[in-house]
């Protein structure tokens, strides 16, 4: 063994050890790890930063944009909480979770899939009082297996492109690992529709509603456009309409004082009305209420006022007097029961929640001086008929990979394209809320798996391999590079495992003379079998704080899973070599 390939195995050996401690961001980890590989001679000046410059970078940023432009709409939503209302029973409810997290997960990111039914899990759970952990876990693992499917389902499977492309001189058709990861998914699901109820019968229903994670209900001042439907409407009927409550109308500057049931809605009315957040977006959109002067695409965080503010007994033109301007209050969720006057005269005590538009860098800055909690950022939700378009225009991006009319990366480039053209799209708000970390990581494992290559150091772990292995039976030899992935992956970032494994597997084809696209195949499908451990892979990590989980359940309901799978996955590969 050569310096080189002893340098690059030390290297690569001692980022699992830092990965398994979760002590450092993954990112650092790699990004030490190159330098430290460039440092010592094994990764190239030519190679330090070629990985963002890889297909398979430029396809995952794309990614993470769409799923931000999607994330905006309310399609899934709006599906989910549909079908899920016509659901009986937890199994019903769980079956039908899971499997679309897994068709979600077939055409985008893992982690974005999770991140887009993450909210309606909790609010379908909310609904029907079940405990969100008896659901969580199944999805998480839900997502992982229905990202085996396709080529963007998650990151690890764009590096084995790489490596088939450069072995085979082709690029994996884009549902070609459904060929076994198709049957995993649908065997995943039944699994985990019977097992995870009898794994968390120690997990009683919810009391009452789960998983808020603020307040639904908001009061704005809007204004009343000419072009409204609900122009010359009686008030009870606008409210029958909206579902939001009324609590002032204004107009030519004076309240309105009448019996409710006699007062009717005229162009030019100033309303103050309390509804949920969402409806009063798609009232805007539909012009049919009127928003103020702030910008609509600006930074829109939601602050809590903690019991140390200097804003309480002010009101919430006070708040916008100390922003100079530079932001505005649109919207308060007060713990007040009565409300009255115009909104900029509204109250603020403890406990209230208020939407701030205006630049992050101005919004921090006032929670700082005002002793307010800043929660998470919230975005506009797009119409019904923006919804409608944005899934459209991702449908046709995946339809032109699936037919190989155009390349991944230029399809989902023209998909970004085409949703910041037509609004869907805020790219400079996407940019900022990106998951980086995701995309350093993989750029950086990129060079590192080709220096395994390069070094030689790929061709020693195939001989290693292949002297102990039978050459004359490829599916042991497949399986045994499915079996490697499988543990090492609840270990390290899948992204990794697939970058060290795909040259190790490209090596093993030609040292054993094994079909290289089964081996390669193995790497994707095994680097995704990661249903043992937390912190393996980013959606466990995120449902076992959501879920309140400990470290054994995870084994307790996805050792059985991994084990269908592997059983599953050598009759496939069988069939496979065998044709």
């Amino acid at each position: 063994m050569t310096f080189a390939q002893g340098a690059i195995m030390a290297i690569l050996l001692a980022m699992l050890v830092v990965y398994a401690t979760e002590r450092i961001r993954v990112e650092i980890v790699a990004m030490s790890g190159l330098a430290g590989a460039f440092a010592v001679g094994v990764v190239p000046v030519g190679n330090v930063f070629a990985g963002f410059a890889s297909p398979a970078v430029i396809t995952v940023v794309e990614i993470l944009i769409v799923v931000a432009a999607l994330s905006n709409t309310r399609a899934l939503d709006t599906l989910a909480s549909t079908i899920a209302s016509r659901l009986r029973g937890e199994r019903a409810v769980l079956v039908f979770l899971c499997a679309t997290g897994a068709l979600i997960s077939v055409f985008m990111n893992n982690i974005g899939a999770l991140a887009l039914i993450f909210p309606v899990t909790l609010s379908v759970c909310s609904r029907i009082g079940i405990a969100p952990a008896r659901v969580l876990m199944p999805l998480s693992f839900a997502t992982l297996l229905g990202g085996m499917c396709s080529l963007t389902g998650t990151p690890a499977n764009l590096v084995v492109n790489e490596w088939m492309a450069g072995e085979a001189g082709r690029d994996l058709g884009y549902f070609e690992l459904a060929i076994v990861g198709g049957p995993l998914t649908l065997l995943g699901v039944a699994w985990l529709a019977v097992g995870a109820p009898r794994v968390f019968t120690h997990l009683a229903p919810a009391d009452g509603p789960v998983g808020d994670a603020g307040p639904t209900l908001f009061v704005v001042e809007r204004d009343l456009p000419p072009s409204s439907r609900f122009a010359g409407m009686p008030l009870t009927r606008f409210e029958e309409a909206t579902e939001m409550r009324v609590h002032g109308v204004v107009r030519l500057g004076a309240h309105v004082f009448a019996r409710r049931r006699d007062i009717v809605l005229a162009a030019g009315d100033t309303l103050l009305i309390e509804g949920h957040i969402a409806r009063i977006h798609e009232l805007e959109d539909a012009r049919d209420l009127e928003a103020g002067a702030f910008d609509a695409a600006s930074e829109q965080l939601e602050l809590v006022v903690m019991p140390e503010s200097l804003l309480l007994g002010s009101r919430v033109e006070d708040l916008e007097a100390m922003a100079d301007g530079r932001a505005d209050v649109i919207a308060l969720a007060s713990r007040r029961g009565r409300i009255e006057g115009r909104f900029s005269d509204l109250p603020i005590s403890m406990g209230d929640a208020l939407i701030v538009a205006g630049e992050r860098a101005t919004i921090r800055q006032l929670a700082a001086d005002c002793g307010l909690l800043m929660l998470s950022p919230r975005r506009r939700v797009h119409s019904a008929q923006n919804a409608v378009t944005g899934v459209c225009i991702f449908a046709a991006g995946v339809a032109a990979t699936a037919l190989e009319i155009l390349p991944v990366q230029i399809a989902f480039g023209a998909v970004v394209l085409a949703l910041a053209m037509t609004g869907i799209l805020n790219l400079r708000t996407a940019l900022a809320e990106m998951n980086w970390g995701i995309v350093i990581l993989l750029a950086c494992m990129i060079p590192l798996g080709l220096a395994v290559e390069e070094t030689g150091a790929a061709r020693v772990i195939a001989d290693g391999l292949a002297d102990v292995l039978p050459s004359g039976e490829p599916l042991i030899i497949v399986l045994a590079v499915l079996v490697l992935a499988v543990a090492i992956t609840p270990f390290v970032d899948n992204v990794s495992t697939a970058a060290v494994l795909s040259p190790i597997a490209a090596g093993l084809a030609t040292r054993t003379g094994t079909p290289i696209e089964p081996l390669l195949i193995a790497v994707a499908i095994g680097a995704s079998l990661d249903f043992l451990t937390p912190f393996g892979h980013h959606n466990n990590a995120v449902v076992m704080g959501a879920g309140g989980y400990r470290f054994v359940d995870f084994p307790r309901l996805g050792a059985p899973l991994i084990t269908i799978s592997l059983c599953a996955s050598a009759g496939i590969f069988a069939l496979m070599l065998s044709a």
